[in-house]
């Protein structure tokens, strides 16, 4: 049924969309939207079960890690665009890891993306690296909504998201819960750590992944 719902409401955008009026096209649009949403919640849902039952796998190559951040930024451009934000990768050389790929990439769009979207626009992020002996530290930092010490605990939690209201804020609050809670088991399957460092709310926050090197 979601195939169906997905593939009949792009099909009507892509190739009738000059048949139809305003307000048709946008309950279309809502109900793309809305299926995507879907299928993001179905497949993660999966991947908890996957999780918990101690059978997501792992396809480990060396991969540039360098090279998976910047195509990740290009693919998100039209968000960053959207909401004006400023951002960086201080990242000159390239990183080579031992990772399984389509699951690394989860793991940064799920971030990056999370930054952009609990970000005010025109917000400032920020995607460096630092070498250590044996690992490397990949930080995002961003100058959103900041997190308590109590909500730093929560949000690696399945369902673990934070709501945030206020008004003028500009945030996008859509979102599982789930995100961070798989990110956290992914980066734990590559023998790493994620964690995120904040003074408080509306102070910003840094996520920091830490990687072997192998």
């Amino acid at each position: 049924p979601l195939n169906a719902i997905s593939s009949a409401s792009n099909l009507l955008l892509e190739l009738h969309k000059n048949k139809l009026d305003n307000r048709a096209q946008e309950l279309i649009e809502i109900i793309k939207k809305g299926g995507d949403r879907l299928e993001y919640l179905i497949k993660s849902l999966l991947d908890v079960s996957k999780i918990e039952s101690k059978k997501l796998d792992l396809n480990k190559q060396k991969e540039n890690l360098t090279d998976i951040i910047k195509e990740i930024v290009k693919d998100l451009f039209y968000l960053i665009e959207e909401r004006e934000m400023n951002l960086s990768i201080d990242i000159n050389e390239n990183i080579y890891l031992m990772v399984d790929k389509v699951r690394i990439e989860q793991v940064f769009i799920n971030l990056i993306a999370n930054a952009l979207n609990y970000t005010p626009p025109k917000g400032l992020i920020s995607i460096s690296v630092k070498y250590f002996t044996n690992f490397i530290n990949i930080y995002i930092k961003d100058s959103g909504i900041g997190f308590t010490e109590e909500e730093k605990d929560k949000i690696f939690k399945k369902f673990g998201k934070i709501e945030r209201y206020g008004k003028g804020s500009n945030i996008i609050t859509e979102g599982s819960g789930l995100g961070l809670y798989i990110s956290k088991e992914i980066i734990e399957l590559h023998e790493g750590k994620i964690w995120v460092e904040s003074n408080g709310k509306d102070k910003g926050s840094t996520f920091v992944i830490s990687l072997p090197i192998n």
